[in-house]
């Protein structure tokens, strides 16, 4: 740690009693935020508590998420939000944090955060009401009830590759059966081709 003055460390001092940030305090005095941080140790002073951000918005979640929908046909919503430009995600940011439409559909819905991805199960394209959305476990279920009512359901405990069915039979929207473990490893593939 580099030694400073003591005219310096008595304004460090003031500065962190008064819960400056150290790269704050570091700017005030002129020396480097590590040192600051040094010296906010060495005199004891804990870091400064996170500033609440002016423009934070005080609507909840589910409010600000709802100010990016609007009503469609046959009782779907439509997302007016931003969409991630490099996959097209529909997403949001609410107090500093990112998330996806449809996760924030299914929290609405549920109450509580979903497993694995949350897809639409309508056919309408962008879709993100709380009645049309569903994790991973809800998916599965879902459609392994089509697959039952279909005639698609079997009754085999592993893929052709070894997979056990138990872990990692996931169903087309049409209900037929697939072994989760080898799409993933196909994608993979392609991916990397």
């Amino acid at each position: 740690m580099r030694p400073i003055a003591q005219a310096t460390l008595d304004r460090l001092a003031e500065l962190f009693a008064q819960d400056v940030t150290s790269a704050a305090a570091a700017r005030a005095v002129g020396i480097s935020k590590s040192t600051a941080t040094a010296y906010r140790t060495r005199l004891g002073f804990p870091p400064a508590p996170p500033r609440s951000a002016a423009n934070r918005s005080t609507l909840t979640l589910e409010q600000k998420w709802r100010t990016y929908t609007r009503a469609a046909e046959g009782g779907h919503l439509e997302w007016t939000g931003r969409h991630r430009a490099d996959t097209g995600v529909m997403v949001m940011t609410h107090h500093g944090r990112e998330y996806t439409a449809r996760r924030v559909a299914f929290l609405v819905r549920t109450g509580r955060e979903p497993e694995g991805t949350v897809t639409a199960e309508c056919d309408h394209l962008g879709c993100v009401a709380p009645a049309c959305v569903e994790d991973e476990p809800g998916r599965t279920r879902a459609r392994g009830q089509l697959a039952a009512v279909l005639g698609l359901a079997t009754p085999l405990t592993e893929c052709g590759r070894g997979h056990a069915t138990a872990n990692h039979r996931r169903y087309d929207r049409d209900g037929h059966p697939y072994c989760g473990a080898c799409r993933a490893l196909t994608d993979a593939r392609k991916a990397a081709a």
